[in-house]
């Protein structure tokens, strides 16, 4: 299932009978597969998981070809079996996501969260999120679990997160309600309103990002020694808001285990040349993101297109 793009979004109103119908029988088909996950034992359905995903491996060519390609290109290592290793992991590590991140949704409460996910968080960023006042900017990735990275932070302070519509309508509206939660708000990328960020920001919540993704309208920066277009949206806000900006992900220790990790708070100053800010910007964060992508090559989801 793809994200959407902005030139194919749709609604249920525009879709033809067929493709409604068919996005219809999709929908049915995730619920039921929400409700058996939910009743399931986690082995189990780790286990199906793990199995679909050297299935996958094997039966989209395409799809191992081009994340192996990006593991070699990235330097991480030049040893084609080791490239293999590592794509093959990162397969299982997607699966596993989406399979933890739906079970961790009826599973995880504000009663029972701290029992499946460490945080090992900078000081200074505990204490930006135990401030009610105090806004928090954050640039994550898609590495480990980003559901729970959200899921759990949602949990000490209200999180507003950006994300990428499906195009089945009835699929996404699914997927938002069931990613949702008390203090957790997902936010469209294409209904977003640079307005509405500085308002999560200046009221005291978080904003969480996605900044590893090629982005169209963005600039290019250096992500492992090759040029990589990336969002300005971050490095915007940050020098509007003045909001304290910060890296942070959620890595996988064990099943349904996690570990919320961040760097330390970062500001910058403004020098007047606001291109240069945002690239510095940018690039720093871009640079944190490999860091991670570096330290844990497994878990990092090679497969997108990052560099086109």
């Amino acid at each position: 299932m793809s994200e959407a793009d902005s030139s194919v979004r749709q609604d249920q109103t525009t879709l033809n009978p067929v493709v409604k119908a068919w996005c219809y029988v999709q929908y049915l088909l995730f619920r039921a597969l929400l409700f058996v996950l939910g009743v399931m034992p986690l082995g189990v359905s780790l286990g199906i998981m793990s199995g679909l995903a050297r299935v996958a491996f094997l039966v989209l060519r395409t799809r191992r070809r081009h994340t192996i390609e990006n593991v070699l290109q990235s330097s991480i290592t030049d040893d084609p079996r080791e490239a293999k290793r590592i794509a093959a992991a990162a397969f299982r590590t997607f699966l596993i996501m989406i399979t933890e991140a739906m079970i961790a949704r009826q599973r995880l409460s504000a009663a029972n969260w701290k029992d499946h996910v460490q945080v090992n968080l900078h000081p200074e960023v505990r204490e930006l999120l135990n401030d009610p006042d105090q806004g928090v900017l954050v640039a994550t990735a898609h590495v480990g679990n980003w559901e729970i990275l959200a899921r759990a932070a949602s949990m000490v302070k209200p999180l507003r997160a950006i994300y990428r519509p499906f195009n089945n309508p009835y699929f996404d509206e699914a997927i938002r309600q069931d990613r949702e939660g008390e203090n957790l708000t997902l936010i469209a990328k294409y209904d977003a309103d640079p307005m509405r960020f500085i308002r999560t920001l200046t009221e005291g919540e978080v904003l969480a990002i996605m900044i590893d993704q090629h982005a169209g309208n963005g600039i290019y920066v250096d992500f492992f020694g090759r040029p990589a277009k990336t969002t300005t949206t971050v490095a915007m806000l940050h020098l509007v808001t003045r909001v304290p900006l910060v890296v942070a992900y959620a890595v996988r220790t064990g099943p349904l285990q996690y570990e919320l990790r961040s760097g330390p708070p970062l500001t910058f100053k403004r020098s007047g040349n606001r291109e240069n800010d945002v690239r510095e910007i940018t690039q720093t964060l871009t640079r944190g993101i490999e860091d991670i992508a570096r330290e844990h090559p497994e878990q990092y989801m090679w497969g997108h297109r990052r560099w086109k």
